[in-house]
């Protein structure tokens, strides 16, 4: 019997068994918590792992993760909440040479090669470290201390403008 968190994917998948549940980021590996981009690890989110059989009967593994983020933005340095709402579909293939074949011909497929055990924990942090957004950014930062340096700040096309009159 595997611990709670392993599973056999390509059993999991073929059996269409679904797993749910919900996780704190703290119980989480570090690279996940400590990430520079997250301003509170107390978070908690819902996740679904869903097995099945597709069209062209490959098995997938479906994940879908979703909860409230607090991150820190990155123009005014300040926590901004960010809505995480990540699905996928995880292809699970039999070896290297066919995941490559079939990542040549579709782009947007996501796979993996079918071990004999997952780590789902491991598959969840992986999935939440790729939603994150490059750069967070509040849309409008309001930011006293942002607005101060902006106004400080000469405009570099005023100083060119005040050149080229003095010449």
């Amino acid at each position: 019997m595997l611990p709670a968190n392993l599973i056999e994917p390509g059993s999991f998948a073929a059996g269409k068994l679904r797993l749910q549940g919900k996780i704190a980021l703290k119980d989480l590996d570090e690279r996940v918590w400590s990430h520079d981009y997250l301003a509170d690890s107390a978070a908690e989110l819902s996740y679904t792992l869903q097995g099945g059989c597709d069209r062209w009967q490959r098995l997938f593994l479906e994940l879908s993760i979703e909860g409230r983020l607090s991150l820190v933005c990155q123009r005014c340095l300040q926590p901004m909440p960010f809505e995480l709402a990540e699905r996928s579909r995880i292809v699970l293939f039999a070896d290297e040479e066919s995941l490559d074949e079939a990542m040549l011909s579709d782009e947007e497929l996501e796979g993996m090669v079918s071990e004999k055990e997952l780590d789902v924990r491991t598959l969840l942090e992986d999935q939440i470290l790729m939603a994150l957004p490059f750069s967070p950014r509040h849309d409008d930062c309001e930011s006293d201390a942002l607005d101060k340096i902006n106004q400080d700040k000469p405009n570099p096309f005023a100083v060119l403008a005040g050149l080229k009159s003095g010449s």
